[in-house]
């Protein structure tokens, strides 16, 4: 990653404070991103006006994937800083030449792009929980070993400042009902929360789960969230 970050280097950085929007849905983009500092949050709009938050990209991602790659020749969705964020914007074919100079290169994206799969079936698995009480369980889950952090033996901090709200949408529940699950969670001791601030106790979280937080860990690409 050093190295990448020094080829970045070389380009223009934007900056974006937290809640504004970086790309519209339809637009054509001028230029990949690559996150060098914050959170990103991709989303869409419902025919309501009702947000739906597809994913939070964080350090070193790269943003739109499928632009960059020619599969797509518009924005699908809404980007918005979801922290203050700093956002090198670097031409496409630069990337693409970047990343097949070489086989180790070449490989080190392969693997990234099958870590970020594997995370997006868990996301889907997830969403896909019929009852409320599941569905907030396993997306938990995956935001551990999406973005969580190891702060003492058996307990993760999730690096996303979420709120409720933010967690609702995420999961396509009312806040009232992530209230209430997350309530639950926390009088069993698998979680605490304060100020967008949530510890899991991943030991108890696997006593609930049919799947192993240490076995998804080990197949994790361990994101950086700089905020």
């Amino acid at each position: 990653m050093d190295e990448f970050h020094n080829f970045l280097k070389q380009y223009h950085v934007r900056r974006f404070s937290k809640g504004e929007i970086i790309m519209v849905q339809g637009e054509v983009p001028n230029c990949a991103y690559v996150i060098k500092k914050g959170v990103v949050k991709t989303y869409n709009l419902t025919s309501q006006g009702e947000e739906k938050p597809i994913a939070f990209d964080v350090t070193s991602e790269i943003f739109p994937i499928g632009w960059v790659f020619s599969k797509i020749s518009r924005a699908q969705y809404y980007y918005e800083a979801f922290t203050d964020c700093e956002l090198y914007c670097v031409p496409a074919q630069d990337l693409i030449v970047y990343m097949m100079r070489d086989a180790e290169t070449l490989f080190g994206y392969f693997n990234y792009f099958v870590s970020r799969h594997l995370n997006f079936q868990m996301r889907i698995n997830a969403l896909e929980q019929s009852k409320a009480a599941s569905k907030v369980l396993n997306t938990i889950h995956y935001l551990c070993v999406r973005y969580g952090v190891e702060v003492k033996k058996d307990t993760v901090r999730i690096q996303l400042p979420l709120t409720q709200q933010d967690l609702a949408n995420f999961m396509g529940l009312t806040r009232e009902t992530t209230g209430i699950e997350l309530k639950k969670l926390q009088r069993k001791g698998i979680l605490t929360y304060r100020k967008q601030n949530y510890l899991v106790r991943v030991d108890k979280l696997n006593e609930l789960l049919d799947e192993d937080y240490e076995q998804h860990k080990l197949i994790g690409y361990d994101p950086k969230v700089e905020i």
